[in-house]
């Protein structure tokens, strides 16, 4: 392998004599001068040449090219020094964008943050009323289950089991959102419940306007609803609105259930809230059910179930079962 110094000679004798009695302006003299520039070893190797050489006249050449050298040393210092002050500028204008993005962030991390939590549930048989710091009073039915989360800029609920009526104190800066498995239900004062049961979600007001959006994924329609208005979401389904009163909804804080055309699971997931040892349904039958049950007397009206549709209990210590007959 040729020594970098002596390929360096070589190179600079090539340029040398190629370009020692040429025009200033020759067309390789360009490339020359990017070539002398591109080493100092280069530039020590032309030297070289230059003063061993017998018949070398270009002594002024060498010297109008060094000074050149010098020259565009003294413009590659002030680049240097100019490409050093936008650096810093870009530098402060960086510093200052990420001190604004760490502050917005900070931010964002600060309005995040909840001001209130509570976890609140409810008993088998056993309803829970309570007022939230606005003043919003929760109703749970027997067997559910909620999260509260109030933020500076919204009040959130997810229900997790079961039903929930809200008494909503209107905010008009913090909208009430309820969340369940399948609905987002977004108020700003009203009264209204949302009920989980038989695998979907159902919204009745009593006064005021509720917004029922679907969680699923592409669904983009939603349904308004006003006074005694009832609107159903089902997996993967837009809103529906049911034309059923909604005060049937409500009739559990009486003490009623209240049934009209409800499939057999709807009916006993709707019971099992209310008993400790739960009813379950594993017949097979499309009979539709209707009727007002006294919560005092659930008991008689889950053994009635055998004449109203074609099935059976089957009971044990830890859940009553319906069967198909």
């Amino acid at each position: 392998m040729t020594p970098p110094k002596h390929a360096a000679l070589e190179q600079a004798s090539k340029w040398f004599l190629r370009l020692k009695d040429a025009a200033p302006d020759h067309a390789d003299r360009g490339k020359f001068e990017a070539w002398l520039m591109a080493s100092e070893a280069h530039r020590e190797a032309y030297q070289m040449i230059a003063e061993t050489w017998d018949d070398f006249d270009s002594s002024e050449q060498v010297t109008q090219i060094s000074h050149a050298m010098r020259m565009r040393k003294l413009d590659e210092d002030m680049r240097k020094r100019q490409h050093a002050t936008r650096f810093a500028k870009l530098g402060a204008v960086v510093a200052i964008g990420l001190a604004s993005v760490f502050g917005f962030h900070q931010w964002q991390l600060w309005r995040a943050q909840p001001l209130e939590t509570i976890a609140q549930n409810s008993a088998p048989g056993q309803m829970v009323s309570r007022f939230l710091s606005d003043g919003t009073k929760l109703t749970l039915d027997a067997h559910s289950d909620t999260q509260v989360l109030y933020y500076r800029d919204k009040r959130y609920v997810k229900l997790l089991r079961g039903q929930a009526v809200f008494e909503v104190v209107k905010d008009a800066n913090r909208p009430f959102v309820v969340e369940s498995d399948h609905a987002r239900i977004t108020v700003k004062g009203t009264r209204f419940l949302v009920n989980m049961v038989n695998h979907k979600t159902v919204v009745a007001v009593d006064h005021g306007k509720v917004l029922v959006e679907s969680l699923a994924a592409g669904q983009t329609s939603a349904a308004l609803i006003t006074n005694n208005q009832v609107a159903e979401v089902t997996r993967n389904q837009a809103p529906v609105t049911l034309h059923k009163p909604a005060s049937d909804y409500f009739a559990f804080l009486q003490g009623k259930l209240i049934f009209d055309g409800a499939a057999m699971s709807e009916v006993t997931e709707t019971l099992s809230r209310y008993r400790q040892t739960p009813l379950v349904n594993h017949s097979t039958t499309q009979t539709e059910i209707s009727a007002v049950v006294d919560v005092k007397t659930l008991n008689r009206f889950i053994h009635t179930l055998p004449s109203v549709a074609p099935v059976k209990l089957q009971e044990s210590a830890s859940q009553t079962t319906v069967i198909d007959r």
